[in-house]
């Protein structure tokens, strides 16, 4: 299992989730649960796994009996079958197992985190209802009660808790059978070493056994600090009230359980000396690293972390409107419209260039057409191509070796002495940023410069090396497994080695990364510094002071085992000892003198084993550790929440592929419509009042500002990018309660009478029932439609008979809108098929000139400022509508569907569609949009999703025709840049262009 470290964040909104604390409650004290609709429940006690599963005394589930018998299975396998059959069925087995782990559990529990999904699942279908369950109710009632004992009652605690219940017996079955048949596969290939000395055999298997040692401990005291609870995912289906201690094994690494929590794998791999047992240990290990990124992380994050865009925006406007009365609203939004002139006369600061265009580093913001950028590629190609060809074209292999070590010796001094050297004298007496200002320049240039610099000595570094271990490579007749094993682990060393430096600048940020605090000490001296320049001990320095003189080194490490050279690994020594003179002389009195008592001195593995001793002699041998607990229990502000915050180019040679590809998906498409042309249609006419099916557009922005006149009928089928579309639909009353409405690109569809291609989530419910409405979560816009009336139409045009029909209207709004200009259609499907019951006409996406674009989506342009300066005032008067206009299709880009039921105490009352029938759940919808103001950041929590950000750049090339890469919007977003502040470098983007695209800019 791993770590859950989720638990140790705390909850914004209210405190209810497991907070770090000093303590840990009682044993028999009950946790305080509760469900996302906020019902609070008694936490029952759960049984220990294994004593409730090999206990004789205890009763067995069904899930008991066949984990039981599935893993006496295994151990038949491996007791009675030959060795090379036992081996391969052991190993297929493990293989099975562990994707039934990491694929199947993860995909269950990645659909429980973003729909509720396994929950609704049994909502859905009655299975926990007395009223709908029938046997199978009766079947699971009493599985439960047999496994929690008589303390437990099925009533009092809801269906998240007995769905986690369930869920637990299969994760029991599906880990309890991975490790058996890990375990009886190990068994396998015992002996399979070829020890050429008895003390190689005793260190491989002391080895070995110290590993499974260590891992024990790791899942011991892993489950002394998470419990149950986190144990087996809980906070997927709901949250609990308790306090925990996060140290010991937490200390000691990130994700103890899925890191070092897998070192008994490499523990059975030394004991038994199999290669194929390494490797499929590093196979399993790896796939749990996947599942960690794919599943844990994304819940961890949007749970404990950042709430993802759709909730923050909707807390936002719950906020605004009860804490603002109707009547002020509307004042407000004229103060904020008029205020815009003024934002132009407001002192702002000048944000410079690298906060529009994030400057390199290593590789990362690679520019082409950069001057730096090409410069740094020019000179790694001479110092390292040119020397590669030479060598390949020439031999002399000795001499290049010469050149290419001196080079690397003279790059890794440079980088840690020299600009060690100047950093130092940065910190005693600001010579860098005095010699800029000395000649001319200022602080903000310094900085620049310098990180420049550091840039370039770092990416010649690692190409230095690279050039060394090039040179140096060979394996002549070795021994293949040998050859494969110090490949495999060369490479694991640099992969550690990139993600340890990624975590290093996910926590350091730009600032932090190129030694920002040497030159800037609060936030006001540099654009590039955050708001509190402070000393934080948070993701990879939570367990290590300074990851980059412990483990920073480790791809040149890796370098040195695949080419098997020892000049590469004296380098490696080299740098290794560079920079550790680097930390002590330079970084470490730096830090002393600017943040003194915040700095840790001993990291949090250091910790753990200090503990570790204490606890295992008896005594206190450490005493610093013990004044350290001591110190950090009197200030729980040294905890601090742990923040989590290259366009590929394809080579002309793989167009055919691609070509081949699309032309393959095309012949696929068209082939699922003729076949299912011939099966759908005979479904269809068995549907009662299919004629009475049928959707027609309302009419919006485009419409209404043409005048409504028969002259501009056409308009009628427009839309502007970003603007709401709302849909009129009509179906018998009998209806299929899955009946949906999905849009898509007139031209992507072969089939009348079947979709055969994907809605890309633009589709709507028309008429959701609870059922549907058990996987509703914040944010969603499939939801969004009401049933409008019910009334009686004639049954065909002939007929005299009246058919019962229900008329509604469909809201496709913010991540249901297809946001990109073009030609679509509407297509009514039935019963959650693709069978087409009714179809739109075309409509068409466009866009409007800059100018109008506030009068067509409705809002006021008046704007009440002071005269400006004649001289600037025409500028004044572009840049303040420029302003407006962003702001209005900012709004359009990040907008949010807030659906939810009428009855919801969380939800409030607002005026908007809402869905009843008899017996009906009703529903609400609104349309959320987070910005309110000019002066607003285009970002929530200086975060902008990838997502939004393509939405935003494309809107801005569409209406504004300036092109933005979704990079540049992020980085501007990440460093508190405003709406006024991107219509600024909007206006003066085209007033770049005009002189030369006159064309290509909008008016």
């Amino acid at each position: 299992m791993g770590v859950r470290k989720r638990l140790s964040k705390k909850k914004d909104g209210g405190g209810e989730t497991a907070i770090a604390a000093s303590s840990v409650p009682a044993h028999d004290e009950l946790l305080t649960g509760r469900t996302p609709d906020g019902k609070a429940f008694a936490v029952p006690k759960t049984r220990d796994m294994l004593q409730s599963l090999f206990n004789p005394v205890t009763p067995k589930t069904t899930f008991d009996i066949i984990t039981l018998v599935t893993l006496s299975t295994h151990m038949v396998v491996a007791l009675v079958l030959p060795l090379a059959t036992r081996r391969a069925v052991l190993m297929a087995g493990f293989a099975f197992w562990r994707l039934c782990y990491n694929g199947g559990l993860g995909w269950i529990l990645n659909w429980q985190s973003s729909r509720h999904g396994l929950v609704a699942l049994f909502k859905r279908n009655g299975w926990l209802d007395p009223n709908r369950g029938g046997r199978v109710y009766t079947w699971l009632r009493s599985e439960l009660e047999a496994k929690m004992g008589p303390g437990y009652s099925f009533e009092s605690v809801p269906i998240e808790f007995n769905v986690w219940l369930l869920y637990r017996q299969l994760v029991d079955l599906v880990l309890l059978n991975d490790f058996a048949t890990y375990f009886f596969l190990c068994s396998c290939y015992l002996g399979s070493a070829n020890d050429t000395e008895p003390w190689h055999a005793f260190l491989r298997i002391a080895g070995g056994l110290t590993l499974l040692a260590f891992n024990l401990w790791v899942k011991v005291d892993a489950h002394r600090v998470v419990k149950d609870y986190a144990w087996y995912w809980g906070d997927f289906f709901f949250l609990v009230e308790q306090s925990l201690t996060f140290d010991g094994v937490f200390e000691m690494a990130p994700h103890p359980m899925y890191s070092i929590g897998y070192a008994g794998y490499y523990g059975g791999s030394l004991i038994t000396g199999s290669y194929t047992i390494f490797y499929a240990s590093l196979a399993a290990h790896m796939l749990q690293f996947l599942f960690l990124s794919l599943v844990e992380n994304p819940h961890i994050e949007k749970t404990y972390e950042r709430p993802p865009l759709a909730i923050q925006v909707i807390q936002k406007s719950r906020i605004r409107r009860m804490s603002a009365p109707m009547s002020d609203i509307s004042d407000s939004a004229r103060d904020t419209t008029a205020s815009v002139g003024d934002a132009c006369k407001v002192s702002i600061r000048e944000r410079p260039t690298s906060l529009w265009h994030p400057e390199l580093i290593v590789f990362k913001n690679f520019d082409l057409l950069r001057a730096s950028d090409v410069l740094i590629l020019l000179l790694l190609v001479y110092s390292v191509g040119v020397p590669l060809c030479f060598w390949w074209a020439f031999g002399h292999s000795q001499l290049v070796f010469v050149y290419s070590a001196a080079q690397c010796i003279i790059w890794v001094l440079f980088r840690t002495l020299v600009l060690g050297l100047l950093l130092r004298k940065q910190s005693t007496s600001q010579l860098i940023t005095r010699w800029y200002i000395k000649h001319g320049g200022d602080g903000e240039e310094a900085f620049s410069s310098w990180r420049a610099v550091y840039n370039t000595a770092t990416i010649m570094t690692y190409g230095s090396f690279g050039l060394v271990a090039m040179i140096t490579y060979h394996w002549g007749d070795a021994d293949f497994g040998n050859l494969i094993l110090f490949h495999t682990l060369g490479l694991l060393l640099i992969a550690f080695h990139v993600w340890s430096s990624r975590s290093v600048y996910e926590t350091l940020g730009d600032f932090g990364w190129f030694y920002g605090d040497f030159f800037a000490r609060d936030s006001s001296m540099l654009s590039l510094a955050p708001p509190d320049i402070k000393l934080y001990y948070t993701g990879i320095y939570r367990y290590l002071n300074n990851p980059d003189k412990v483990i920073g080194q480790a791809a040149f490490y890796g370098l040195a085992l695949i080419s098997r050279s020892w000049a590469v690994f004296a380098l490696a020594l080299l740098l290794q000892t560079c920079n550790f003179l680097f930390s002590k002389y330079v970084e470490t009195p730096h830090m002393e003198k600017v943040y003194g008592a915040q700095i840790h001195r001993d990291s949090g593995i250091v910790r753990t084993v200090k503990k570790a001793v204490n606890k295992s002699i008896g005594q206190s041998v450490f005493m610093d550790e013990v004044m350290y607990d001591v110190a950090r229990a009197g200030n729980s502000e040294t905890k601090l929440p742990e923040n989590m915050s290259v366009a590929s180019l394809l080579a002309s040679t793989t167009k055919p592929m691609k070509d081949i590809f699309l032309e393959t998906k095309d012949l696929l498409s068209t082939t699922t419509a003729r076949l299912a042309e011939r099966t759908l249609p005979s479904e269809l006419t068995k549907l009662d009042h299919a004629g009475e099916y049928s959707i027609k557009l309302i009419s919006g922005a485009a419409w209404r500002a043409s005048g409504k006149g028969v002259a501009n009928k056409n308009a009628k089928n427009v839309y502007y990018l970003g603007e709401s579309i709302r849909v009129g639909w009509q179906t018998p009353a009998g209806h299929s309660r899955r009946d949906w409405i999905g849009m898509y690109p007139v031209t992507a569809n072969f089939s009348n009478q079947i979709t055969t291609a994907s809605s890309k989530g633009c589709f709507v419910y028309t008429h959701p029932d609870e059922n549907l409405l058990a996987e509703m979560v914040v944010g969603d816009s499939i939801f969004a439609s009401s049933v409008t009336g019910v009334v009686k139409a004639r049954e065909g045009k002939k007929s005299s008979s009246l058919v019962e029909v229900l008329q509604g209207e469909a809201l496709f709004s913010s991540s249901a809108l297809p946001f990109k200009v073009g030609t679509y259609e509407l297509r009514l499907h039935h019963g959650g098929t693709h069978a087409v019951l009714a179809q739109s006409k075309p409509f068409e996406i466009t866009t409007c000139d800059s100018a109008s674009i506030v009068r067509l989506f409705g809002a006021d342009t008046s704007v009440d400022s002071a005269a400006p300066d004649p001289s600037k005032e025409s500028e004044l008067d572009e840049l303040e509508q420029l302003s407006l206009a962003l702001l209005t299709i900012a709004n359009k880009a990040f907008a949010v569907t807030d659906s939810h039921t009428v009855g919801d105490p969380s939800s409030p009352s607002v005026d908007g569609p809402a869905s009843r029938t008899g017996g009906d759940v009703v529903v609400q919808t609104d349309v959320v949009e987070p910005l309110d103001s000019v002066h607003d950041p285009f970002s929530l929590s200086e975060v902008l999703e990838e997502k939004q950000a393509r939405r935003l750049g494309y809107a801005i090339k569409e209406y504004f025709g300036v092109e933005f890469a979704s990079d540049v919007l992020i980085h501007a977003a990440k460093h508190g840049a405003t709406v006024h502040d991107v219509a600024k470098r909007i206006l003066e983007a085209r007033q770049a262009l005009s002189a030369y695209s006159l064309s290509t800019i909008k008016p």
